[in-house]
């Protein structure tokens, strides 16, 4: 065998060895990894029909008089909702708007018509099939609503709690 051919051989081998020493355990093929994924920490969900405790489903909007008497505060919208498209089908995501109380009655169409909009972009955008399966109102933080909705049904995600405070202006 040619000495020059044995070289190149070698220090082919050599480069091979050297570069398979050195590296890391992952791999260099396409990874599976949904980035659009909305709690990457647990399982996908199995499909199942919604749990959602009566009270929680059937709560009314307070009255006027109840939304002056707690002037200064905040109020919350929520939906809850079943995300589909071709590749994802995500169950039960909750979809939160929260707004200044400024004692007016329009305060909880104004948090509803943003989530509204949000729903529109992620049919647009994202999904094919956005149903709405559950929606709420009350006064009180978003994070306290979902945490009590989240204690009624430990399956539901969180995908955002928005700013309904900048959709006016």
């Amino acid at each position: 065998m040619c000495p020059d051919l044995r070289i190149s051989f070698t220090l082919l081998f050599l480069c091979l060895a050297a570069l398979h020493i050195f590296a890391g355990t992952g791999f260099a093929g396409p990874v599976k990894k949904n980035i659009f994924q909305l709690n990457p920490v647990e399982e996908r969900v199995p499909l199942r029909p919604v749990s959602l405790s009566v009270q929680a489903t059937k709560r009314v909007p307070p009255s006027v008089k109840d939304v002056k008497a707690a002037s200064g505060g905040r109020i919350c919208s929520c939906q809850i909702l079943n995300l589909g498209s071709s590749n994802y089908d995500h169950r039960l995501v909750v979809l939160l708007a929260e707004k200044t109380n400024d004692g007016s009655p329009s305060v909880f169409s104004v948090a509803k018509s943003r989530i509204q909009k949000e729903k529109k972009y992620l049919k647009q955008m994202f999904y094919d099939k956005v149903k709405v399966v559950a929606e709420m109102q009350e006064t009180g933080s978003c994070i306290s609503m979902f945490y009590r909705l989240r204690s009624a049904d430990s399956h539901l995600q969180l995908y955002e709690i928005l700013n309904a405070d900048i959709a006016d202006r």
